[in-house]
């Protein structure tokens, strides 16, 4: 049997002891430190996202058309917008009137309204005395916007058929590229406007427009391009669209042996073919004849058919 440590190897032994369990708790509070140090601390910050570039090196320029052509460069407004199913989907256009030209049209259109003795009754509501051979459905104030800025807004249309057919686009691609373009345009109410609308060169020129006054404008880029569109218009629902005499899904409106799709302009991005749940009530819609202008191709693009009541189930 072993003899008892002595009294100074149990004073080793104790201290020995002592300094292992300090030394065990010290370790023990530096692992949790370090461990909360790694849970509550602030989680870095993530890098700052960069602001978006420019406009897509893929994207195409369809040009810049001034009118007159004497009109400086700064006083073109430059559009870019995207078009999903077209590749590349991104696309830039320019249009600029000469100031004395815009005042022009501005004051032609204030004569046509005291021509039609135009009352505003409120911001959305008016009165006028519409001659004998003109409906009240506004369809006589769309021909007459049509036909008094069909050279202004043919250098834009130009614009759009030149890439139409370098690109051999399809009627539907060609429809969509100028419905996205119109969309694109900022929604507006025109103030001081005779039968609220700004005639169709003056919204390219601005930037902006309410319902019907983009859809002048798409109707004639559209029927420049050799696709048979017009307008569509309802009273009750206060609303203007387009039609487009085009191969989509979408609920049929009829004018004579011509079908008509739905186009929605006042939604950036809005897909063709599809009404707007609040105004999707085919009833209380009309569809108004576009007139005949002067520079449309009068042949569907690539060859497209115009689809006819027979061709609707």
């Amino acid at each position: 049997m072993d003899s008892p440590p002595s009294s100074q190897g149990k004073k080793l032994l104790t201290l020995f002891l002592v300094l292992f369990l300090a030394a065990s708790f010290c370790s023990f509070l530096g692992l949790r430190w370090l461990v909360s140090l790694d849970v509550h601390s602030e989680t870095p910050s993530p890098e700052p996202v960069p602001p978006p570039g420019p406009f897509g090196s893929r994207g195409l320029h369809l040009g810049t058309a001034l009118v007159p052509a004497s009109t400086p460069l700064s006083q073109a407004h430059t559009y870019e917008w995207q078009v999903e199913s077209l590749d590349p989907p991104e696309y830039r256009v320019g249009y600029g009137l000469g100031e004395s030209l815009a005042r022009s049209i501005e004051s032609a259109h204030q004569a046509y309204g005291r021509r039609m003795r135009f009352r505003a009754l409120s911001p959305t509501r008016f009165t006028y005395q519409a001659p004998p051979d003109c409906q009240t459905d506004m369809r006589c104030i769309y021909d007459e916007l049509m036909r008094s800025n069909a050279e202004t807004v043919r250098a834009l249309g130009d614009r759009f058929v030149e890439h139409i057919r370098e690109q051999h686009l399809d009627a539907v691609s060609a429809a969509e590229l100028i419905i996205t373009f119109v969309q694109h345009i900022h929604y507006a109410q025109p103030e001081g406007q005779p039968f609220g609308i700004l005639p169709p060169a003056l919204v390219a020129a601005q930037d902006q427009g309410d319902c019907d006054s983009k859809a002048v404008l798409a109707v004639m880029l559209l029927r420049q391009v050799g696709i048979d569109a017009t307008i569509l218009y309802s009273d009750p629902l206060s609303h203007a669209a387009v039609g487009v005499a085009l191969p989509v899904r979408g609920h049929p409106f009829r004018l004579g042996n011509r079908v008509y799709r739905y186009a929605e302009l006042t939604t950036e991005g809005w897909p063709l073919g599809m009404i707007p749940p609040q105004h999707d009530k085919p009833r209380l819609w009309k569809v108004l004849p576009a007139p005949e202008l002067p520079g449309e191709t009068g042949t569907p693009v690539d060859g497209t058919d115009t689809p006819s009541a027979n061709d609707v189930e």
